[in-house]
């Protein structure tokens, strides 16, 4: 889904109201009433104790009308209390706002407010932010500052309707302070500042609603920048065919372990398994082979290894058969970064089959890092400080003071294989330029062995025949989704209830998952 400035956006709208003749009234209601069914879906997450009343913060402009839009039909869908705090009384209101104000049910108090204190707020509350839109930019004036610092002090969770206030919509600019929301329902199309700047630490988790700008107005907007929601990945899924057998759906070989990390390539594997490959099999050296408890699915091949524990030179020929029987190769968790690793990744690096290369693998790689361009059938997945690592092996130091998605999208074009940025709202880069967004995730997955969980998805993907960005873009986002989803929340997941998350989280997307 394309990402759009504030200025782009105001033109679309603009567009669909005078060429498509969608008033602005309409517009508003479809914003509103999409926002609180997304409002009252991610409700549900929360323990009961933590919602009695969703307290609205409204501003003057559209984005506080959407506010009374989402009240008045997240009334009609829940019965929690439901109450506006507004910066101005309804009769100041104007236009399509100040219609929708008018049709508030009467149960729904609207309470003018001056001044704003975290006081306000009560155990149970959740807040939903409308103090300002996109339009908005620059410092913050009051009441604004203090209304954005009192719900950031509040302590309460919070959702914010397009746009975080205080966030420039445009570039992800915090100018004096903005509100730090949990989840960030943005309208029409995502904001370019959702994911430049500081847009990524203030947003939360996204989700955008649909208010029927016509596709064609949407092409016309000149972008090599979008953002990942799950309509895409739907699309990108398709439907699981009714002939299928094991072979059919994917052969994944998984080469990773070592005495020092035995367990990074099993989480790797079970993952692969779970995403829904037809046969994976896990290579691993003999001496580190310490599987006490492992899915009796994975096929576990121990490789010779002269009782070192790391892969080396006696490793080659039985590594070799592996990688011919197999349709996706996944390369790097927790081999370790021995000198004789370094020869077996470059040995795999040019077998020319579909790979995901990641951790110990893309460590060693940065020694040199040339190596990934013997195979443009990649996906490498590396975490900041895998990124670094691989900018000062192609000797690009520069780049480090760079925004994430530049340093993204020129590692992809000197190596020629797509890459993946983790972290808060993964960047995937193509090397073409094109950049997609994630927008799933949360701190649930700031945990040891995500990324290898990470890898196993990818490599599933790429053994059934998805083109490598479109591999990479289903499994960045479906592993956000099984964060988001976990019933351990954001302090008790770990990496070993990731891969028992994935048949959920791919249910939610697709209807044949």
């Amino acid at each position: 889904m394309k990402v759009v400035t504030s200025e782009e956006m105001r033109k679309l709208d603009a567009r669909t109201i005078s060429e498509a003749g969608v008033s602005g009234v309409e517009l508003m209601k479809r914003a509103g009433e999409g926002a609180s069914e997304i409002i009252a879906a991610w409700a549900e997450r929360l323990h009961p104790s933590h919602i009695r009343r969703f307290v609205f913060l409204a501003g003057k402009g559209n984005n506080g009308g959407d506010a009374y839009v989402a009240a008045a039909h997240l009334k009609k869908i829940c019965d929690t209390e439901i109450v506006i705090y507004a910066v101005c009384g309804v009769s100041e209101l104007k236009g399509a706002a100040a219609y929708h104000a008018s049709l508030l049910p009467p149960e729904i108090r609207v309470e003018v407010k001056e001044t704003f204190f975290p006081s306000d707020f009560g155990k149970g509350d959740v807040l939903i932010d409308a103090l300002l839109g996109t339009g908005s930019s620059g410092e913050l004036r009051e009441p604004f500052l203090s209304w954005v610092k009192a719900a950031n002090e509040s302590g309460m969770p919070v959702i914010a309707l397009d746009i975080p206030s205080g966030l420039d919509a445009s570039t992800g600019e915090v100018f004096s302070d903005a509100i730090i929301s949990d989840i960030t329902i943005t309208i029409g199309l995502p904001k370019c500042g959702l994911a430049l700047g500081c847009g990524p630490e203030y947003c939360g988790s996204l989700r955008v609603v649909d208010i029927g700008i016509p596709k064609s107005f949407i092409e016309e907007v000149p972008s090599d920048f979008s953002m990942i929601f799950e309509d895409d990945i739907r699309y990108i899924l398709g439907r699981v065919s009714c002939q299928s057998h094991k072979n059919s759906r994917g052969r994944v070989l998984v080469i990773g372990g070592s005495s020092n990390y035995p367990g990074a390539p099993l989480l790797c594997a079970e993952a692969a398994l779970r995403a829904g490959a037809g046969l994976v099999t896990l290579a691993i050296p003999a001496a580190a082979s310490r599987v006490s408890i492992i899915s009796r699915s994975i096929i576990v091949r121990e490789i010779p290894d002269g009782g070192s524990g790391f892969f080396n030179f006696r490793s080659v020929h039985n590594l070799t058969e592996l990688i011919n029987s197999h349709d996706s190769i996944v390369i790097g968790p927790g081999m370790g970064t021995e000198t004789e690793v370094f020869e077996i990744v470059e040995m795999i690096c040019s077998c020319g089959k579909p790979m995901v290369i990641d951790a110990d693998a893309l460590n060693v790689i940065s020694l040199k890092p040339e190596i990934l361009r013997q195979n443009r059938k990649s996906v490498i997945t590396p975490h900041p400080g895998e990124m670094r690592r691989l900018l000062t092996g192609f000797k690009m130091e520069d780049l480090n003071d760079a925004g994430r998605i530049s340093k993204s999208v020129e590692l992809a074009k000197r190596t020629g294989i797509v890459t993946v940025l983790k972290g808060n709202k993964t960047v995937i880069s193509t090397p073409e330029g094109k950049v997609w967004v994630n927008s799933s995730g949360s701190p649930a997955l700031a945990t040891a062995g995500s990324g290898d969980v990470l890898s196993g998805i990818t490599g599933t993907f790429l053994s059934q025949g998805f083109k490598a960005e479109e591999a990479a873009a289903a499994a960045v986002f479906i592993h956000g989704l099984c964060g988001e989803i976990s019933p351990y929340g954001n302090r008790g997941t770990t990496a070993d209830d990731l891969p028992s998350l994935l048949p959920e989280a791919m249910r939610r997307i697709s209807p044949f998952a």
